[in-house]
């Protein structure tokens, strides 16, 4: 009998830290899947908080991911008037000869005929033809070398200090003849991390979400009507009706990439439950399977979305823990606070919106803020944790949640001014 009530005592312990186990809630901040990838990165597409990361401080090769960011620059310079849709451009002899390079992925062009900007501007994107990208590159900075200058000069803009960019298209300098940037080696190639290229796309997301209007396609006609007419189809295989669409999960975008050096790669995002997310995968597999970027890729994404939930903050809303602010010399003593902007922060499923904590960082943290306070006036930032370790995000701007005045509040007369300092003597 005492062997059996010793049996008894023992499988009802092991059911009861198989119970705790299961209902402890998931810790992680970001998302644990195995993909066979060099790199991948998963992030929030307007926050840039980190949802799965895997070697994404890494500088590897990204083909043609480069293209997001000469488009982005394309794109910047049409919504300023410097380029027009409809612009005819001329291709040199350089880009014409790359354009009928059979080895790499293009559309034709002809010395003898223009293009315009919208036609190439799709070719790069949709098929991502090489030498159209590079034509745009010249025809917006004047010189393949001005363009990938002003691609340099973005990146760094955007607090990326250790990406290698050397042309448009993503090629390597031997591909490109006279078009290399002076003085660089052959086999030289544009080189980011995960996280760069996550950065990136988000920018581009950010500032001119229209590009998936292109992306999502599946084909298009380049110079329909002419002896050069191609019709375009998608390296995308993640969208809907390709051979690797994940049902539930409608990828419009964004960008392949493929070489010897970089292996294949593919930045993607999707919306799902009204949160876009944003994914990088590079060094997936050999340039003979290309399609292990995109099962690679449908990992990370269910992985984000089965494991994690978002939790939504609205503009004006307070936080816990920073809700008040000191006005020593205010009519009021303190002032209500609010976020500036709505912003979302993911937990595991089983967490609850508790889990998340806020830390803040008062303007005048000794004497407290200054009256008199105007309504929406800055009072200092936030940051989030989730049981105590701080919300990983692309880059430390990021984690900055703005708070500002719920309300105004007028400075106290003299009077009231002195009795507080009074008081406070004792």
């Amino acid at each position: 009998m005492t062997k059996f009530k010793q049996k008894i005592a023992i499988i009802f312990s092991v059911l009861l830290m198989m119970s705790a186990l299961l209902a402890a809630p998931l810790h992680a901040q970001a998302a644990t899947a195995s993909i066979d990838a060099k790199a991948g990165i998963a992030v929030d597409a307007k926050t840039g908080q980190i949802l799965y990361s895997k070697n994404s401080n890494q500088v590897l090769p990204i083909a043609s991911m480069s293209k997001m960011l000469a488009v982005y620059l394309i794109l910047k310079s049409i919504h300023s008037g410097q380029l027009k849709w409809n612009q005819r451009v001329h291709v040199n002899a350089e880009i014409a000869k790359i354009s009928q390079n059979t080895e790499l992925t293009n559309v034709t062009l002809n010395q003898s005929r223009t293009y315009t900007v919208r036609d190439l501007y799709k070719a790069a994107l949709i098929y991502s033809a090489n030498a159209a990208i590079m034509a745009l590159g010249i025809a917006q900075a004047g010189s393949s070398k001005a363009f990938v200058n002003e691609m340099r000069t973005q990146v760094q803009k955007w607090g990326i200090s250790d990406a290698k960019l050397y042309n448009a298209a993503g090629l390597t300098e031997s591909e490109v003849g006279s078009e290399a940037y002076p003085n660089t080696a052959k086999n030289a190639e544009n080189e980011m991390s995960a996280k760069d290229v996550a950065i990136v796309a988000s920018k581009l997301l950010q500032a001119y979400p229209e590009v998936l209007q292109t992306t999502k396609q599946m084909k298009a006609w380049f110079a329909k009507g002419t002896s050069d007419a191609v019709e375009m189809t998608t390296h995308n295989y993640m969208l809907p009706g390709q051979a690797d669409y994940l049902k539930g999960y409608e990828v419009d975008g964004l960008k392949t990439g493929t070489s010897d050096k970089a292996q294949a790669c593919f930045t993607g995002t999707v919306k799902k439950n009204g949160h876009r997310i944003i994914t990088v995968v590079m060094g997936a597999s050999s340039k003979s399977n290309g399609n292990a970027r995109f099962t690679n890729t449908q990992t990370i994404m269910k992985t984000v979305y089965t494991n994690f939930k978002p939790v939504r903050y609205k503009k004006g809303a307070s936080l816990k823990r920073v809700t008040n602010f000191k006005v020593p010399d205010g009519k009021t003593t303190t002032v209500k606070a609010g976020i500036a902007h709505g912003t979302t922060i993911w937990v595991a499923k089983n967490q609850s919106a508790n889990a998340v904590r806020f830390n803040s960082t008062q303007i005048q943290k000794k004497a407290g803020v200054a009256a008199p306070v105007a309504k929406n006036q800055k009072l200092g930032t936030a940051t989030a944790q989730i049981d105590g370790q701080n919300v990983l995000y692309l880059q430390k701007k990021d984690a900055q949640i703005t708070l500002r005045a719920k309300t105004s509040v007028a400075k106290a007369n003299i009077l009231v001014r002195l009795w507080r300092s009074f008081v406070g003597l004792f």
